[in-house]
């Protein structure tokens, strides 16, 4: 967990180590919040919004994403910072669909920072001295941001609880015109989009939680049928349900557990404010 003060900010810090006698892993990433990911060992590359990057730079912004992506790892160690919609509008200053579904060098953000992170995440002893690294620098950086405005605080708490574009527009007190440039500025995606990630993402969850149940019962309210749930999944992770759970999931899948054992949610997308 990051500091107390930045946990309106990030989700989390999170380690992925792929051991020397495992060769190549590959696995998917659900979509997502944006996350910025430091290569501290091996050979990283990921495939996000049908482009390659191969390898993936070793200081990594990853915007927020609408779609899966495909990650692979060889022998090392990324680390993670998970970054809430607040955490964008605070530590990153342009528009999220400006990066959504993209990957850019982390100097396009931070400048000399991000290699001198790098370089410092590297040199220390363990992970409790590499999350005090984090802590401080975004402290630093929560120090000298810019004020966030009052609306982006109340559209971030309202994510999770509204279901239909109207509604959240009436929450927040503006037209349907003015929730889509703000929900394409903090959260990179038009409403409509990211109601349908939110809906998505919260029954692929409970699916994981009960992979014994049929699914009728599972699918979230929002959805007509088992036939509409089913189009949405093919739409965002790019294949059928029966596809996907068969697969191994070798990184996704103790990430997803140890997620919800520690911060109550399998997916980062699904983290809105955290307790």
């Amino acid at each position: 967990m990051p500091a107390a003060p930045l946990r309106r900010f990030i989700t989390a810090y999170y380690w992925v180590e792929v051991p020397e006698p495992c060769g190549q892993v590959e696995d998917l990433l659900h979509p997502e919040w944006a996350n910025i990911r430091f290569t501290l060992a091996g050979n990283w590359s990921t495939r996000i919004g049908g482009v390659e990057y191969d390898p993936a730079p070793t200081a990594a912004m990853f915007g927020p994403t609408s779609q899966a992506g495909i990650v692979r790892g060889r022998a090392g160690t990324v680390l993670g910072v998970g970054l809430l919609p607040l955490g964008w509008a605070r530590f990153v200053g342009v528009a999220a669909s400006d990066l959504a579904d993209k990957v850019a060098p982390l100097d396009a953000v931070l400048g000399s920072r991000a290699s001198e992170t790098l370089i410092a995440l590297r040199q220390a002893p363990d992970d409790r001295s590499q999350a005090d690294l984090l802590d401080a620098l975004y402290t630093e950086l929560d120090a000298s941001g810019p004020a966030l405005e009052p609306l982006l605080v109340k559209a971030h708490e309202q994510l999770l609880t509204l279901d239909t574009v109207e509604a959240m527009a009436s929450a927040l007190e503006i037209s349907t015109r003015h929730l889509t440039r703000l929900s394409l500025r903090m959260f990179g995606f038009t409403p409509k989009l990211l109601i349908r990630r939110q809906r998505f993402l919260r029954t692929l969850q409970t699916l994981r939680e009960r992979p014994d149940t049929p699914l009728g019962p599972l699918i979230d309210e929002g959805y007509f049928d088992q036939s509409h749930f089913v189009r949405d999944f093919k739409q965002f992770m790019g294949m059928s349900p029966s596809r996907y759970f068969a697969l191994p999931h070798a990184m996704l899948g103790p990430a997803a557990r140890e997620r919800l054992a520690a911060l109550g949610a399998a997916y980062q997308g699904l983290h809105a404010k955290l307790r």
